[in-house]
């Protein structure tokens, strides 16, 4: 039995389980629950309020992925038509020294980059990827802000705080006048989108019934996202005017987000009871159910035995030797989930072919995952988050390796760099979709109620840690070796799925832990 576990022990006496058995038929009768889990037992794992909040994540993510690879395009490099300056405009490195050297109606761009607008960023070429790495610097402390809030004042407001400031700071960032403004824009992005996206993320799975945990999750994909950022910057052309756009698109989300509910799951480890049978009332109308729960039907679920005002810290995180464990795994699996899409996304110019085709396919080729998981998930007993997790990433670090074995290969041939581009692609895909949804699902799993938010951002922190290592790595490429950065993820990758192996157990259909427990030094259980 788990150090969470709520179940009590089997009791041998028989006048006790007949005793057990009569109070459980009354308080079924009475629409009390003794674990939360029971509610969607009663009424529906999932209905038409959960399909709601899946719809409006991925409307949400549009903005989210919008923002994220804006970076993309804002540094995508013109070509010069100059046929006196085109050899040596093809051996400089120096991005903005390249602009200098070729006359304005010469230069052929498909994206009018940051570059290109006079006295922004050159003759600084690197400042794109520092933007980059300050949006990933403020989306990890929006996401470790934005999980302690969530446990202490809810799930919900956290979140609509979040898309707020995600569509305000992505607006400023199209008015820019400066870098300096356009840097704090992108700081702003990044912090909202943590607080936005692992927030909702904890909300959405405290919401649904055990067997759907997981579809709740794969509402985070980018699939579609990823591929009406690729068709919105082909159709504006411009970043200032694609930044507007993909933010403006966002805003109807702060109306729909209105219509959520509080987690009934954090409003009873708060002991805030008549609340959260009014926000499960809330959600059997949208679910068209006629049970109808009050605050009493509640109180015999299990809360934390200290006062519900208490604090958990990352420090908690790593307060047991089996939390010290799952840790460490989510510590370098969370690395891994930016870092492999960063090495590709920021250097898409390395990819053969167009970079708008490139990044809408790399959205395509991820539409398949949510069918499947939920496909194999449902069909297959065996098939569970642990065989997901260790195939899933065991498939990135295989395609990473070989992109890196076919790195000897010259540009010139096609065929070798076309390969390497398709494995670097279907690398990334499986991290950033498959892997990503399941090591997500660990994080909410493994943690109880009132520290799995906290824990949620923590991880998201390292998260982003990795996305801001991504552009100095690929910077790291043209300063030392070409394959410098592929190498270091599939060493990170590698880590991330030993210790995953090793440590990991089976979740699936298990109750979420809502509450801590620690053993003390005389073994009892607090």
């Amino acid at each position: 039995m788990g150090f969470w576990s709520s179940s009590n022990s089997s009791d041998t006496s028989s006048d006790v389980i007949s005793s057990r058995g009569l109070n459980n038929s009354r308080r079924y009768c009475s629409n009390a629950v003794l674990e939360f889990d029971e509610v969607f037992d009663r009424t529906r794992h999932y209905g038409r309020y959960q399909l709601f909040v899946l719809l409006v994540i991925q409307y949400a993510m549009i903005n989210a992925a919008g923002n994220y690879v804006f970076v993309s395009f804002a540094s995508l490099k013109p070509t010069c038509m100059d046929p006196n300056v085109e050899v040596s405009f093809d051996r400089i490195m120096d991005t903005c020294a390249k602009i200098s050297m070729c006359t304005p109606n010469n230069t052929i761009s498909v994206f009018e980059s940051l570059y290109e607008e006079p006295d922004f960023v050159c003759p600084n070429s690197h400042l794109p990827q520092h933007m980059q790495t300050m949006q990933a610097v403020g989306s990890g402390i929006g996401a470790i802000l934005g999980g302690h809030l969530a446990d202490l004042y809810g799930r919900k407001w956290v979140t609509y705080s979040g898309a707020v400031m995600m569509c305000l700071f992505g607006a400023a960032g199209g008015f820019s006048l400066t870098w300096e403004m356009l840097i704090f824009a992108m700081f702003g992005m990044g912090f909202s989108y943590g607080m936005l996206v692992d927030a909702s993320m904890t909300l959405a799975s405290e919401t649904v019934g055990p067997k759907y945990r997981i579809v709740q999750t794969l509402a985070f994909q980018w699939s579609l996202a990823i591929q009406i950022s690729a068709l919105i910057a082909y159709l504006t052309a411009k970043w200032r005017l694609y930044l507007l756009v993909i933010n403006a698109i966002g805003a109807p989300i702060l109306i729909l987000m209105l219509f959520w509910i509080e987690s009934p799951r954090w409003l009873i480890q708060k002991r805030r009871y008549a609340e959260a049978a009014r926000e499960l009332n809330t959600m059997n109308k949208w679910n068209r159910m006629d049970i109808h729960f009050t605050a009493d039907d509640l109180t015999s679920i299990q809360v934390q035995s200290s006062d519900s005002t208490q604090v958990f810290s990352i420090w908690h995180l790593v307060s047991t030797k089996k939390l010290i464990l799952y840790t460490i795994v989510m510590f370098t699996s969370a690395l891994t989930v930016e870092m492999c899409v960063g090495v590709i996304i920021f250097d898409v110019q390395v990819l053969a072919g167009n970079p708008f085709l490139n990044i809408a396919l790399y959205g395509i080729l991820r539409l398949w995952v949510p069918l499947f998981i939920v496909f194999m998930e449902a069909k297959n007993d065996w098939f569970g988050r642990r065989v997901l997790f260790i195939s899933s990433q065991s498939i990135t670090a295989i395609c990473y390796a070989l992109v890196l074995a076919l790195s000897i290969y010259p540009e010139s041939n096609t065929t070798m760099w076309v390969t390497r581009s398709f494995l670097a692609m279907i690398g990334g895909m499986v991290n950033s979709s498959i892997f990503f949804t399941v090591y997500k699902q660990y994080s909410i799993e493994l943690y109880p109620t009132l520290m799995r938010a906290m824990a949620v951002g923590t991880f998201g922190v390292v998260e982003r840690i990795g996305g801001a290592l991504a552009p100095q790595l690929v910077n790291m490429n043209q300063l030392y070796w070409p394959g410098t950065a592929m190498s270091v993820t599939t060493v990170v990758i590698a880590i991330s799925l030993v210790t995953g192996f090793l440590i990991l157990p089976e979740t699936k259909n298990a109750a979420m832990p809502d509450v801590y427990k620690k053993k003390t030094s005389d073994g009892v259980v607090c």
